[in-house]
């Protein structure tokens, strides 16, 4: 049996107008990105990365703002943000 991936058409959208956006990311924060795609919680994410848990709540809000990710009740920032970074790689891979 084969297992389709569902996204909502509001957060596809999102993570495809983000892809342009990843360009903007520091080396760290791409870093970071990558990691929380990976499931990492911030605290792991520090340890990985060997910083702070604070430098990596720091690098994770500018994940945010430049991906254009506002707080939204109804949607995770966190999701939207390693959807826009796993577009990126299947965007890659197709090419």
């Amino acid at each position: 049996m084969t297992t389709i991936p569902f996204r909502s058409a509001r957060a596809a959208d999102r993570a495809s107008g983000g892809i342009d956006r990843l360009g903007r990311l520091s080396r760290r924060e791409l870093e970071a990105l990558a990691l929380m795609a990976e499931g990492r919680s911030n605290r792991a994410i520090g340890e990985q990365l060997n910083v702070e848990l604070k430098t990596v709540e720091a690098h994770v809000s500018r994940v945010f703002t430049k991906l254009g990710l506002t707080e939204d009740r109804h949607e995770n920032r966190r999701v939207l943000a390693v959807l826009t970074f796993l577009g990126r790689e299947t965007a890659e891979t197709a090419t």
